[in-house]
């Protein structure tokens, strides 16, 4: 017994014999509840020795001995009958390392060991990325070099995320990849797990919600935190485990302790609850989980939350009449957004000159600076959050509710500050001048999409809205939307000219950026709707809707402007960057679409352009496989990201684009807002733009990082709220379309948006092979075929919140009448 394995030994008899609920054991009974193997009995007992001389342990012997008398009749030869029960002395605990019992723990060996000192020039360092089913790569830090297998078995005990040393094992050959052994783990990603509690008979254990985690975790005993099986659970991870993994499941899901080489609590991860978020059938404490498995943050620090309170909820008198600023309070201006959203940044104002044939369009975004300055707490906490963060039933939102709701917030008919975007265009849509300045503003109207679509709809159908029917323009066709909301569409009726002639400049702006290449994605959403209980009443599919256009139109009109006018001023900035495809995925996305008679060029990288996909998005329009190819096309471009450096935003097919709109909720459009304020009043000086050039790039990594994360809890939540809700309809069938083919199954795609998997094992009445070049999925008996876009009815067979999956099967088909 290697003296690592015995110090973490002592640690659990210690935890164990301090633990109230669990009775003291014999010698025998440690032995059988440890999994002690036969041959390490003799190891066993010397080491319960060692602890009663160290004061770890003292024996209740026979009536009359002392401790000292039982451990020598031991050391004798006694019998382990004779060995009494075991007890814990109080205070011993205090008295030795517990860090050794938290260090990670490796179990090589001496060939091992061995084999690397003599290939230390073949010793290499990066990130694991383990995947699910157990094998992983190896990313280096050489970024020259490729990614390194890793095959299962091989990652001792490094998990997902976590800086390597890794040994290879087997060069490339060919288009396999090198092959590798994780040796040594240089820094630890995970450092807490989420999971539920289960009970078994060596203890309570953690099953992490995260798949490539390992499981289970054993709660080590004393630092349970008062959970019970069937709770939901944040745990700090105390020991990595050994290398030896869980095979075998009894009948029931419980592992029998095994009799393998080692102790089995000294091969699993330990870990101790820091946090009971609830039972895990509680309503709340499944999104609850979503956000502690994100990390993400809840409450804000006392001293934010002070600085918060303390911010008038009214512009001041001096502010409003400052000469400083631009009134635009007399234009009409309205606020387009969702019924139920509360942070509005954005207002819009739109004058026409008919004699010039010009549109003046005002973007007025909400001038978040003059409340939160730079290095405040509500500053620095707004950028360690970096974005307010929407899950299906609440906002974790970057600034407080006193801002972000309220003093920030472009509400209808209060005075508020902004910082206003003032474009002219021409009737073709050409940007003829700007300007960009501090405003104030009084909104005229709030409005929603939902109404906003209702006018333009209404007005599309009819040539004017006459008095007779001005009473309700949500008749159309829009009953059940008008009950949901219970708003008064009639409201909108004086802004209908407004929201025309806004309805024309956007499709002007569109059209121009359609023209040079600019993707225009339309994906429908999925909406989940609440009863009055918080349960999913329904999950329905949204499109975008005209009203929603507008605003994005107006939106990108904006940032392109400001983006463009601060490149040129070459002063330090953060831009919104979106760059090419890399060209191995445009090859592969070429070849899939030859499959469907689509051409994509592919000679070279000077091949991709974003006017080729915007020419394949326009030919696919209105055909079954549109969604699917449009997915394939998102899928095969890079995410965009903050940057110091202007770049070519290629989704966009824009040479200037950065994120000025939303202050509110993302941290860099805060940021630019002060650079320009700063431009804008002549502050800015050398040591201004030393200052900048300092602090920009982290600025730009913190929110890239920052968007990521909030983004993947967000399609994490709505995938967990899916299978909620589809768990209702087990055994129930639904029509639906072939949205993807792979080798493991056929996706189909419900009307509401909902995606699950049909597995080509449950397509029983032949055997079926996925044929990539064809990309159909064939029978090899029958000849039946599947093809993306066909037409399918299925059966909900299966649902599994925790990995986020849906099977369907195959509905039975109906007999002929």
């Amino acid at each position: 017994m290697r003296e690592e394995q015995k110090e973490k030994l002592k640690k659990i008899i210690v935890d164990i014999e301090k633990d109230p609920s669990l009775p003291k054991m014999k010698e025998k009974e440690l032995i059988h509840f440890l999994g002690i193997p036969k041959e390490e009995k003799k190891n066993f007992t010397a080491l319960l020795e060692e602890m009663v001389e160290e004061g770890l342990l003292s024996f209740t012997g026979k009536e009359g001995q002392d401790p000292s008398h039982s451990a020598k009749a031991k050391k004798k030869g006694s019998s382990s009958k004779e060995m009494e029960t075991l007890k814990f002395s109080s205070g011993a605990v205090e008295k030795r390392d517990t860090a050794r019992f938290a260090s990670d723990t490796r179990y090589e060996s001496k060939n091992t060991v061995h084999a690397a000192s003599e290939k230390k020039d073949r010793s290499l360092k990066g990130v694991y990325s383990k995947a699910k089913k157990g094998f992983g790569f190896v990313s280096l830090m050489e970024k020259e070099l490729d990614d390194i297998y890793i095959p299962k078995g091989s990652e001792g005990n490094a998990m997902d995320g976590d800086t390597v040393q890794i040994l290879i094992m087997r060069e490339k050959q060919g288009d396999s990849s090198a092959e590798g052994k994780i040796v040594k783990v240089m820094k630890r990603a995970v450092t807490e797990v989420l999971g539920l509690v289960k009970e078994r008979r060596e203890g309570l254990f953690l099953y992490p919600d995260n798949v490539k985690l390992p499981s289970p975790f054993y709660i080590q005993p004393g630092k349970t935190g008062g959970a019970l099986p069937g709770d939901k659970v944040m745990a700090k991870i105390l020991s990595y485990g050994g290398v030896q993994k869980e095979e075998r499941r009894g009948s029931r899901g419980r592992s029998p302790i095994p009799r393998g080489k080692k102790s089995p609590l000294l091969s699993y991860p330990v870990c101790g609850v820091t946090e009971v978020l609830g039972a895990s059938t509680e309503p709340g404490v499944d999104v609850l989980s979503v956000i502690r498995a994100f990390s993400l943050p809840e409450d804000f620090p006392e001293e934010v939350k002070i600085e918060a309170e303390s911010i008038s909820q009214e512009v001041p008198e001096s502010i409003l009449s400052s000469k400083a600023r631009r009134d635009f309070r007399a234009l009409t201006t309205i606020t387009i957004d969702g019924e139920d959203a509360k942070d509005l940044d954005d207002a819009i104002s739109l004058e026409y000159f008919p004699e010039k044939k010009l549109y003046r369009l005002y973007v007025h975004i909400a001038d978040v600076t003059e409340y939160v300055k730079e290095g405040s707490s509500l500053d620095l906490e707004a950028l360690e959050r970096g974005t307010s963060v929407y899950l299906t039933d609440r906002v974790i939102p970057m600034l407080p509710r006193e801002l972000s709701n309220g003093i920030c917030s472009l509400h209808e008919g209060v005075d508020c500050l902004t910082l206003s975007c003032i474009m002219d265009y021409n009737e073709k849509g050409e940007q003829l001048s700007h300007e960009i300045c501090p405003g104030i503003i009084c909104s005229d109207k709030r409005m929603s999409y939902t109404g906003v679509t209702a006018v333009l709809e209404k007005e599309s159908g009819t040539a004017s809205l006459g008095a007779e029917n001005s009473a309700s323009v949500a008749s159309l066709d829009m009953g059940k939307r008008n009950e949901e909301t219970a708003e008064d569409y009639s409201s909108y009726l004086p802004y209908k000219n407004l929201l025309l002639k806004m309805r024309e400049l956007s499709r002007l702006l569109r059209h121009k950026r359609v023209e040079r290449g600019g993707l225009d994605f339309d994906f429908p959403e999925s909406k989940i709707i609440f009863n009055e209980k918080g349960q999913i009443a329904e999950i329905r599919s949204v499109i975008r809707e005209e009203s929603h256009k507008i605003i994005e139109d107006f939106m990108l009109a904006a940032n392109e402007t400001v983006a463009e006018e601060y490149y040129w001023r070459d002063i330090p900035f953060l831009y919104r960057v979106h760059e090419k495809p890399d060209f191995d995925k445009w090859q592969e996305l070429s070849r899939i679409l030859s499959n469907f008679s689509i051409l994509l060029r592919a000679k070279d990288p000077d091949s991709i352009r974003p006017k080729a996909l915007q020419g394949i998005l326009e030919t696919i329009k209105g055909k079954e496989e549109e969604m699917m190819l449009s997915n394939l096309i998102l899928r095969s471009l890079k995410q965009a990201k903050y940057s110091v450096e202007c770049g070519e935003h290629f989704g966009l097919a824009s040479k200037y684009y950065t994120h000025f709109t939303s202050p509110i909720r993302r941290y860099p459009d805060l940021q630019i807002h002060r650079i320009i304020k700063e431009n804008l009043f002549s502050q800015e000086n050398e040591k201004r733009f030393a200052h900048y050039s300092r602090i920009l790039p982290d600025v730009a990594m913190q929110s890239s990082l920052r968007e990521r994360r909030a983004d993947e809890a967000e399609r994490d939540c709505m995938k967990l709220k899916k299978c909620q809700y589809m768990k209702n309809f087990l055994g129930e069938s639904f029509p639906g379309t072939i949205s993807g083919l792979t080798e493991y199954g056929i996706y189909v795609t419900l009307e509401n948006g909902i995606e699950g998997m049909i597995p080509l094992r449950m397509l029983n009445d032949d055997y079926f092979v996925f044929i990539e070049k064809e990309l159909i999925t064939r029978g090899e008996r029958s000849g039946k075929t599947f093809r993306i876009g066909d037409s399918m009815s299925v059966l909900v067979y299966a649902v599994d919140t925790l990995s986020r999956t849906i099977d369907f099967v195959p509905a039975p088909e109906l007999p002929e009448e």
